[in-house]
Order: structure tokens, then sequence, then C-alpha cells
């Protein structure tokens, strides 16, 4: 095994000496950094003739630097890294895909592309991918990723945000521990979450929208996730790395900048959003280390003129980078984070109910990344990631009540109990304290070794996570029920009710995770052929679960390579869809009232049902073919994928008839009725539980398109865009109650639709121009959005009922059923009912931004979204609601000082 020094010096463009320079050999894995004189060195034991470099330091262009290590002792020599700025001749504008990253698909967001795009959050940067449609800058919702998918099911959305991986710094953030929301086992998963009608507050005729803050059982939201110190963003939409465990559709890959930095003051001035940020990296001492701090300051309102819904979010982020020994072979990075999130909606004064929501939280993490270098002709780089994290969500609603009196009950086991008599003017309050905690750690060993001659990389690695809920839970007093959730005088009807449910009583979440990974590359017809094969196993919720995964890519010639990719994935159950609660369901019996709580009497009968957690983990198969294509400095990629989803978990709603006493009450003076009962009637009862029934086969092409600038008109070009299909199927029937207008007794009551089976085809593109004047310090971007394709086929016979409930709560079951029968014809359902919403002609969009800098310190952006205030609308197919596929015009300015 050869012994060999790499070399070298790192300056400016001043000829000054760059201190603690990160410098990594991405084969191996190895990291180094340079001293104050800016010189490092590298002993390593390797017999492959080739080694690639990274030079990475805030504030500068990443280098890379392929080395020859045909001597001994190889001297870079000076290594230059340019200041990021706009002065610079080459700037990197638009996000490509070329082979860079850890997987074929892997879209490569650097530190040149975010200086240019004004964001609030880290969402706004992900508008670099292809086939998405670009959003404003905003923080008035949720912002879950979702990764080749186009469905128009709000659960398949769930599935997908939940199955994509966020990892910041080596860590993953997991939503595992999330449980906030209401009880899925009441009305099913679209009725968890705790929302305000759009009706509900703001301004008469105002542009609103219903709201709700909780994000249980997607994605993390990214609207958490400042944007202001990220140095590179990785997308894996399709086959990532074995190392990346519990996912199905993708990770987002975050690094964030460590090191000597000067200090960066950041403002931004938005229609609807202010945002203030600070950053500086101080180098303490060659002893001490660097020392990064970074503080961000959102304030965010729906509506300036009334400033009722409003988001603020507050960031801070410290992170300490040393390394040590005396050939600074073990590097360190300890970082601490702490955000808080106060989200919601003003109690208006005009409201006569006096609504109001609040989602507030806070969450505080520590994580730590540790490597340690060998000089060993095997062994090359051994690492250890881990990261605890500690959050306090608060779910807070309320609501004025008034009812000549209510009912309710506080049983909590199936059976008989009297019912209890109470004011019906109150304060109906619905309050979800959730407390997670998630402990995750990863330790992977990299390695070397040759079999004849080809140079393998051999990367192992294990990894374990830990996820609890400490929260008070759903806090809920049955004499005080939210509105649909309690029985009056003049609503004796049966439903769902709510009891406490204890988060702290949930059993912790232990997955673990284990991956072999061999990287290397052989000669195949004089060509290369790059190779990244490994094999991942998953424990999650007592399954074993084995995913096989690779990433070939094959150079055909100096301007075409073209790769294959397959893998399997696996995505854990989140702690709400493994302990939902137990479900309530009341059956009022009688009420006998004359307005003397000591004379009257009612009996429920109450329904409880316990789910149990026998969930398996959802997983996804994916083969890729991608393509790459470079003529000069034209850039072509092009990837077609096949993604299958299995067990995708999603609620079923079960019924159940049962027979029921009928009573009769016998009024009598200063004392409680005499009830009797007179018979038996049967009674339908309801809940919900989790199962694995979701299916879909995802396919899609997309494609990137990078033109060179062009010098007589100083822009350059890029084209990107795509088409999904996704075809999608629930196990579960579909279930649709009907309203009551006929009261027969044989007339339909709650209509049963064949299992749901549909495919929802989507397609955007865009063509962006970047002119940038190097001279003047100038950048003027301009993007044209194009939406093609955004329609939903039923397949035939799913608007066809099965069998339907009736009035009698008696089960009519239809195997053949008569589209003129006159008793329920009305069940059938249209082509144009089931497709409504479909988009039928090409919609589009504008949108711009001006940079400025001066002097390399001050930059000024400008920036319009639907810049043209191009708002074309239409009606659905049944015209009975207007579709504005674009929103309104915003605007924004920042302004970033660099001191």
């Amino acid at each position: 095994m050869a012994q060999n020094t790499i070399s070298g010096k790192v300056l400016n463009a001043q000829k000054t000496p760059l201190e603690a320079v990160n410098i990594k050999i991405v084969e191996t894995n190895q990291l180094a950094v340079s001293n104050k004189l800016g010189q490092f060195n590298f002993e390593i034991n390797n017999n492959n003739e080739l080694l690639t470099l990274e030079f990475s330091y805030i504030g500068f262009q990443k280098l890379t630097r392929i080395v020859n290590l045909k001597d001994a002792k190889i001297d870079l020599g000076t290594i230059t890294l340019k200041e990021l700025n706009l002065s610079l001749e080459t700037i990197e504008i638009n996000a490509k895909r070329n082979y860079e990253g850890s997987s074929n698909s892997s879209l490569i967001i650097g530190r040149d592309i975010i200086e240019q795009i004004p964001a609030l959050s880290i969402n706004d940067l992900l508008n670099q991918i292809p086939n998405r449609k670009i959003m404003p800058p905003s923080l008035q919702s949720v912002q879950n990723i979702s990764l080749r998918g186009a469905y128009n099911s709000n659960v398949f959305d769930l599935n997908n945000s939940f199955g994509v991986a966020i990892i910041i710094d080596g860590n993953a953030i997991s939503n595992n521990a999330n449980m906030q929301g209401y009880n899925p086992g009441n009305r099913g998963f679209g009725s968890t979450k705790v929302t305000l009608g759009s009706g509900d507050y703001g301004l008469t005729n105002a542009n609103k929208v219903g709201y709700n803050g909780d994000y249980t059982f997607g994605g993390t939201d990214l609207r958490q996730i400042p944007a202001d110190n990220i140095e590179s963003i990785e997308v894996i939409a399709g086959v990532p790395s074995v190392k990346y465990g519990d996912l199905t559709d993708g990770a987002i890959i975050v690094e964030r900048q460590a090191g000597k930095s000067p200090a960066y003051v950041r403002m931004q001035l938005r229609d609807n959003a202010t945002s203030y940020g600070y950053s500086q990296g101080f180098r303490l001492s060659p002893e001490l280390g660097s020392f990064n701090v970074g503080l961000n300051y959102v304030n965010s309102f729906a509506d300036n003129r009334d400033k009722m819904k409003a988001y603020k979010r507050l960031n801070l982020n410290a992170m300490w980078t040393n390394t040590f020994g005396k050939e600074k072979r073990l590097k360190n990075t300890f970082s601490f984070d702490y955000g808080r999130n106060l989200d919601g909606i003003k109690k208006d004064p005009d409201d006569p109910y006096g609504r109001f929501i609040d989602f507030t939280s806070w969450n505080l993490s520590f994580s730590n990344r540790t490597s340690y270098r060998f000089n060993h002709p095997f062994f090359k780089n051994i690492s250890f990631n881990a990261r605890y994290s500690q959050s306090h969500q608060s779910t807070y609603t309320e609501q004025y009540q008034n009812y000549a009196y209510i009912l309710y009950t506080n049983a909590i086991t199936t059976g008989f109990t009297d019912g209890i008599y109470d004011t019906g003017i109150y304060t109906s309050v619905s309050h979800i304290d959730g407390r997670p905690i998630t402990l995750s750690g990863q330790v992977e060993l990299n390695t070397y070794f040759k079999t004849g001659e080809i140079n393998h990389y051999l990367n192992f690695g294990t990894n374990y996570s830990y996820a609890i809920n400490n929260g008070l839970g759903r806090i809920v007093d049955p004499s005080r029920p939210r509105p649909s959730f309690n029985t009056t005088g003049t609503t004796l009807s049966s439903g769902p009710t709510e009891r406490y449910y204890d988060f702290s009583l949930v059993i912790p979440q232990k997955d673990f995770g284990a991956y072999a990974e061999d990287v290397f590359k052989i000669r195949l017809f004089g060509k290369d052929l790059n190779t990244r094969i490994g094999v991942r196993l998953d424990g999650q919720n007592n399954y074993f679960n084995l995913s096989p995964r690779t990433n070939i890519n094959y150079q055909v010639s100096k301007n075409l390579r073209l790769g294959l990719a397959y893998g399997l994935a696996y995505k854990s159950p989140g702690l709400a869809h493994l302990y939902p609660g137990p479900a309530f369901f009341e059956i009022p019996l009688i009420n006998s009232y004359n307005g003397n709580v000591k004379e009257s009497r009612s009996i429920f009968y109450m329904y409880r049902y316990d789910p149990t957690s026998n969930l398996k983990s959802s997983n996804t198969q994916t083969i890729e073919l991608t393509a790459l294509y470079k003529l000069g400095n034209y850039n072509l990629s092009v990837s077609l994928f096949n993604k299958d989803l299995r067990n995708g978990i999603n609620t079923v709603q079960e019924y159940k008839a049962i027979d029921l006493p009928v009573y009769q009450a016998t009024f009598r003076p200063g004392q409680q009725p005499l009830i009797v009962e007179t018979g038996t009637k049967k009674k339908l009862i309801n809940y919900h539980y989790f199962n694995n029934s979701l299916k879909s086969k995802n396919q899609g092409i997309e494609l990137i398109l990078n033109t060179p600038k062009y010098e007589a008109i100083a822009t350059s070009f890029n084209l990107s865009g795509g088409i999904f299909r996704s075809a999608y199927f629930d196990a579960n029937n579909r279930i649709s109650p009907l309203l009551a207008s006929n009261t027969l007794p044989e007339s339909p009551l709650i209509a049963f639709y064949q299992h749901n089976s549909r495919t929802t085809y989507f397609s955007s593109g865009r063509i962006s121009s970047s002119t940038h004047i190097p001279k003047i310090s100038l950048l003027v971007q301009f993007t044209a959005e194009f939406s093609f394709i955004n329609k939903t086929i039923y397949e035939p016979g799913s608007g066809i009922p099965i069998g339907y409930y009736n009035n009698n709560n008696d089960y009519i079951d239809l195997p053949n059923p008569d589209p003129t029968n006159p008793l329920y014809k009305h069940l059938f359902l249209s082509t144009a009912q089931q497709n409504e919403t479909n988009q039928f002609r090409v919609f589009t969009n504008y949108h711009m931004s001006v940079a400025k800098e001066i002097k390399k310190r001050f930059k000024f952006a400008f920036n319009v979204y639907n810049v043209f205030n191009y708002q074309p609308r239409y009606l659905n197919v049944l015209g009975t609601s207007v579709i504005k596929p674009n929103s309104s015009p915003t605007f924004g300015a920042e302004l970033s000082i660099k001191l």
C-alpha cells in the first residue's frame, strides 16, 4: 500500500492565507483544515490513482480538484478561493443534476444559488425542484415537501411528505414524536386538524382560507428552518444512499455554514412579512477552533389591514468547530439550536362567538458531529453523529357556546350511563399539549481496499433513534364540549365524543438500522462505470425490513453519461399513528327533561373502541433511468422514474348496527321520571382506525436544461419541467353520508362505494433568463412559469354504489345496482361530479428579481411574484365554484450588509 502526502496552501484573491478552510477527500470522507498560514497536509495510504478534494470556506466559492497520486509527495501549490459575490465572472444561478451527489437523482443547490434567492425559509429554496409549482415567499400555511407525486388527495400527500427525510448536518429531523391534533378515531384522518374556518375571522370578503398550524401526519414544517446560514442543499428524489433510513420518498440533505466568516446582516421587507438576520463566524484561536452564531427573526401577517392572522419565528443557532491532535486528525462540531414559533389567529372583536386559535411551540436541540481520519491501508475514517431534541407544542382554540342546556357524560367504558344536565352557556376549549423528545445517533466507518485494478470504498454504519412524547395530551372537559361534539336539548343525535388522553402514557418508539455500501469504479469498454451499491436493515415497530439500493452510471462518451438506480425504502409509522388513543361514541337513548334537573333524566349508551398498534412500515420501490448530456457549456439532464408505494397509512371507517333499548318516561313531581323499556331499536355506531390500505404507482419524467452565458446579451437560460402520473388506490370502501332529506324508513342514509381508484396527471415547466453583468455586479432574473396539466381521472365504476344503510339502520347490499331505481338512483355519481376541479387549459405566471451589489459589501435585491398581476380564473365543471390558479402579486426587497 502506497504512502502518499498531499500538501498545499490556500489563499484568497489578495494572496492572503485562509485559516480553517475545510478540505474533504470525497471518496474516503476524510477531513482536514488549513492552519493560520493557509497550509494543509494529508498523509494517506491509498492505491487509487485519483482522489477528489473539495475546498470550502464560508463566503467563498467551493473549489474541487482532482489529484493524481502518481508521486509519493504531491504539492498542490497555491489553491486560490474566490470570494462569493456578483462581480465574479462565473456563478451558479440555477440548480443542476450532474452526478456530483450521493445519488443519480441528486439536485445540488449550492451557496451561489442560495445567495440569489429571497427566502423566508428553506421551502423557498426548493422552488428549484423541476415540475414543482413556484410558490411565493410566505409563512401563512404549513409547508411540507412532497417529491415525485401528483396526488389530488390530502392523505396521499401526507404520506409522501411524511416519507421525505430532512437531514441537517448529518442528523435526521424527525416528526415521529409529533402528536398534535384531534383523535383520528372520531372522524378519521381529515378531522384531526384543529382549524378555524375562512369565514370565522378577518375582514369580510377578504381573500382568506381556513387555517391549521399542525403538521402531525406529514413531514416537518419547513417554515421552522431559516435559510440564512445554509451552505448547500442536496435534494434526492430518487434512490438515496443506504446510510439514510426511515424514509420512502427521498431526502433533503442540508449542510450549514461552520467556520470563520465576516458578520452578515440581512433584512427582508415583503408585503406580508419582515425578516431580520445576523450571522458571524469567529476564529477563537488555533487551539480553540471556530465559533459561529446566527440569529433570525420573522414577523408575518396574512392581511396587513387587520393583522388578525400572524406567524412569528425566532431562531438562534451556535456552532463550535475544532480539530485536535498533532496532525489535526480529529474534527468535532457541536451545535446548539433554539427555535420559537408563535402562530395563530387572534380573537376578532366583531365575532360574536369570540373564536381564536393558537399554535405555539419551541424547540431546543443539541447535536454533535465527530470524525477521525486514519492513516491506515484499510481504515480511512470513522464518524459519529448524535442529536437530542426537545420541544413543547401547544394547540389551543376556544369559542363561545349558547344553548338552552347541554347533556354530557363522564363515561369511559362501554355500557349504559345516565346523562348529566348543565348550562348551555359556556366557553368550549380545545387544548392539545405535546412535548416531543427525540434522540438519534449514527456511527459510520469508511474503509478502502483493492481487488485487482478496482478501488473499493466500503462504508459500514449503524443508527438508532428514540422518540417519546411527554405532553399532557388532549385536555378535554366533557362538560364543555366543542361544537358537533356536544348533545343539546335540540340535537339529540348520536356521534363521537371526546375524552382526556395523556400522551405520556404511550410507549416510546425505538428504531434501529445497519447498512453497508460499496462505492467503486471499473473500466468497461474503455469508459468509467461508477457504482454505488449497498443494503440496509431496519428494525421498525417490531418488523425487520431489508432495503437493497444501487446507483450506477456509465460514461458513454465525453458528452454523454447514462444512469440506472434501483432501491427499496421503509418509513416507520409515527407515535400519532401507533397510539391515537381510544375512540368514544355516544348514543342518547332518552331525554326526559322538564326544565327542572331534579325531575329530569337521560340515558346514554357509550361505546369505546381501543385501537391496536399493528401498523407496518410503509415502503416504496423505485427504479430510475437518468441521462446527462453536455455539449460545450450546454447541460441537459433527464430523469425517468417509476415509484411504487405500498402499505401507505390511512384511516378506515367502521360501522356497526346494534340493538339498543327503547325507553318511555313518565314524569313524577319532585323526583326523577319513571323510565321503562318498551322494546329495542337498531342504532348505528361508527369509529375510525389506522390501517395500511394505500397503494400508488408513480411515473414521470423530469428535465433540466442549462445554457452558457451568451456574452452579447450577458444572459444565460434555464429550462426545467416534467410530467408526473400517479395512479393511487385505497383498499378501504368509500363512505358518503347523505343529507337526511327523505325520512322514509327505506331511504338511503349512508352510501358505500367501491375501492377508491384514480389517476392524477400533473405537468409544469418554466423558462428562466439570468442576465449577469459582473462589471457592475448586477443580476436580473425573469421566469415564465407554465402549468400544463392538472387533472384527475376516476376509474370506471368509482361512482357506482355497492350498498347503503337506510333510515332503519339496515344495510342493503347492491350486487347489481340499478341507476333507474327511484329509491337510490341519486347515489350514482357522474364523471363531472368527480372531476369538478380539473384544469382544462394551459396557465402561465411570471416572476422577476433584480440584485445589485455595491463594493462587495452591500447588496440590494428586489423581487416580484406574479409581476404582471395575471390572475386567470375559470369555473369548475359543475359551474359551482371559481378556481384561481395564480395568487395575487407579492413583492419584497432585501438588503444585506457584509461587515
